[in-house]
């Protein structure tokens, strides 16, 4: 049995490609169908009422679509282009030199610092 993913290269929408997903699918198939040639990291997250949820790699995705049933409809799936979230941490916080410097690029002064994904708050 085939299904068709759409699933949108852009955050405006107007990008998409459709892949074809049989029960074997996973997530890093429809990652490695969408991306670019020699792209570097990419996941797949998937937005529903305005909340995104990055998609683990190793997730079927048949499986993962026929779970929404009628509100499949209601669902978009977005190639990001930069690690998941969840890959990071699954790797137990072992990063590259280029992944530390953007961290600290995007902390902003005044915000609470997150250590893989623990703020300080919560490990006191």
């Amino acid at each position: 049995m085939l299904m068709i993913l759409t699933v949108f290269l852009s955050n405006n929408e107007q990008i998409l490609t459709e892949v074809p997903i049989t029960p074997e699918t996973t997530c890093r198939d429809v990652v490695e169908f969408c991306k670019e040639p020699g792209e570097g990291s990419c996941h797949l997250a998937e937005v529903w009422r305005g909340n995104e949820r990055p998609i683990p790699f190793d997730h079927m995705m048949y499986e993962h679509l026929q779970k929404w049933g009628p509100r499949r409809e209601e669902v978009k799936f977005f190639l990001r282009h930069e690690d998941s979230p969840t890959e990071n941490s699954e790797q137990g916080g072992r990063q590259t030199q280029e992944q530390r410097t953007q961290r600290n690029v995007t902390n902003v002064p005044g915000e609470k610092r997150t250590e893989n994904g623990v703020s300080e708050s919560e490990l006191n």
